[in-house]
């Protein structure tokens, strides 16, 4: 019941989310939705007005759901989030440095991905994704750092982590792991992003992880941070012609350093789990009552 509540309002967020993206791209970049998704390059001077609508966009198919669900599932939003948690030091700076090992077998993962025959190219992913990375100005890194690293990982992370993986962990109370890498898929679905499709699988099924054993949902935050925040910076040296390698850009990896990191990061996530936190199911107490309303 609690699957259905969610999918209920995340439909709701969504099929308000279209309206409002067809009036955002209107009034904010001056097209409408079925002309903009034409455009085979969007203009340099809308790139901050494109940033501006994603986030909007974001907080509205996403954040507004996830919100809504655990302020009517429980007395203390919060609370069932994981939001209020302490984090541990010692689990963040796990989660942290599990994440940048993981680098380079994630790298080697979306090199075998992209080899796989029912893969192509996804020009107009990569377009968007250069125009929201767009910029060399120390205003356009903490803008580029808001809109691709702080709102997309808080978002996400209370959306997939704090409220879809544990409404499945609750219904997959036998088999937990079942419930993270289902979450993980739908995770790496959402992007619709075909050729990082298994990368961001194994990654969203890390941040599921350490969230799962640390019981905080900052952990998953700060991680998916870090994640963002490297693919940020990089580009942003890039393009001031600080560096030459452009991360944005698929990389080819050595296979033994994406063995080797592969190995390692298999071995933190044990660590991790020996040193977890037992996870608590928080009983909801409110979805009943207001099914009714619903």
């Amino acid at each position: 019941m609690q699957f259905v509540v969610f999918l209920a309002l995340m439909s709701m967020s969504w099929f308000v989310g279209a309206f409002m993206l067809e009036f955002l791209n209107k009034t904010i970049l001056g097209y409408s939705s079925e002309a903009f998704s034409k455009l085979t390059e969007i203009p340099a001077h809308l790139s901050l007005r494109f940033k501006l609508v994603e986030l909007l966009a974001m907080l509205i198919m996403l954040f507004m759901p996830a919100a809504l669900f655990a302020y009517l599932a429980y007395p203390k939003p919060a609370e069932y989030l994981r939001a209020d948690t302490t984090i541990k030091p010692f689990h963040l700076m796990l989660g942290v440095a599990i994440m940048l090992l993981a680098i380079p077998f994630s790298s080697l993962l979306e090199n075998l991905n992209g080899k796989l025959p029912f893969v192509e190219g996804n020009e107009r992913y990569t377009m968007l994704a250069k125009v929201m990375l767009s910029g060399n100005t120390w205003s356009d890194l903490m803008l580029n750092i808001l809109a691709i690293c702080i709102v997309p990982a808080i978002v996400e992370e209370l959306f997939f982590r704090g409220c879809l993986q544990s409404i499945l962990l609750k219904w997959m109370s036998k088999t937990p792991y079942t419930a993270l890498f289902i979450t993980a898929i739908l995770f790496s679905a959402f992007h619709a992003q075909l050729s990082a499709f298994i990368p961001r699988v194994f990654l969203g099924l890390l941040l599921g992880l350490c969230f799962y054993f640390s019981g905080s949902i900052w952990v998953s935050i700060i991680m998916h941070v870090v994640n963002n925040l490297l693919t940020v910076v990089m580009v942003f040296l890039f393009n001031n012609g600080k560096i030459n390698v452009d991360v944005s850009a698929p990389q080819m990896v050595n296979i033994w350093l994406g063995l080797a990191s592969g190995v390692v990061t298999i071995g933190l996530v044990y660590f991790f789990y020996a040193k977890k936190i037992p996870y608590r199911h928080i009983e909801v107490e409110q979805i009943d009552d207001e099914l009714k309303f619903l």
